[in-house]
């Protein structure tokens, strides 16, 4: 594998973006459309809540760029004031109209960062993930940031270690492992059968799809 690191223009921003649409529909009575799960502090390792936790586990990412946080009307000022509560003043935070999922949201912030900065990365994020790892999850954005820099759209595999249906399911053409860290996709499946999903957890070609872009 080939030196990423000496790969990286340092000129070039990383700019998050925090995908906070969702409707808390899956923890409720807790989480509920007034007050998503994102906006709550589940995590028993600290007090901060789910978006809070989005944004502060980019720490150790070089040229971090402030948040871009995409959420509808009604969560605006629950955003703003979690990210006030912990220093953070957003690159900006738009206001989706209409809830249509991940794409549009997305291309919603790339025509966003192409009018606004040069030389920018964008990072996906849900904002209602759980990452244990903050270091290891650091260090593969950056050990990544030449593939996105070369115009190429990189997407992070989980290692699957149940046949859950629930998550989509992303095939690499090559395995994934310490030595071979990235590979290009040849397919995604999405929230396959229990039958499939047991066949695909024994294919180490196979993983979760996280939902985090670069």
């Amino acid at each position: 594998m080939a030196n990423t690191e000496a790969g990286v223009n340092s000129k070039i921003k990383v700019l998050p973006v925090l995908l906070s649409g969702g409707k808390g529909s899956r923890l409720w009575p807790l989480s509920r459309s007034s007050y998503p799960k994102q906006y709550l502090a589940i995590d028993e390792n600290n007090n901060h809540t789910l978006i809070q936790n989005t944004f502060l586990r980019l720490s150790g990412i070089k040229n971090l760029l402030p948040p871009l946080i995409i959420c509808n009307e009604e969560q605006r000022f629950i955003v703003a004031e979690q990210m006030r509560a912990i220093g953070v003043r957003p690159t900006s935070i738009l206001l989706e109209p209409l809830s249509k999922n991940t794409a549009p949201a997305i291309a919603l912030s790339a025509l966003f960062a192409f009018e606004e900065f040069k030389n920018t990365v964008l990072l996906i994020l849900s904002a209602d993930h759980q990452i244990l790892n903050s270091k290891k999850f650091q260090d593969t954005i950056n050990e990544n940031l030449f593939l996105a820099q070369e115009g190429r759209l990189v997407t992070f595999g989980v290692p699957p270690n149940s046949p859950v249906t629930g998550y989509g399911y992303i095939e690499s053409f090559k395995e994934i492992s310490e030595v071979n860290k990235f590979s290009n996709i040849k397919r995604f499946i999405e929230k396959p059968s229990r039958e499939i999903a047991e066949k695909l957890i024994r294919n180490k070609n196979y993983s979760w799809n996280s939902g985090i872009f670069l």
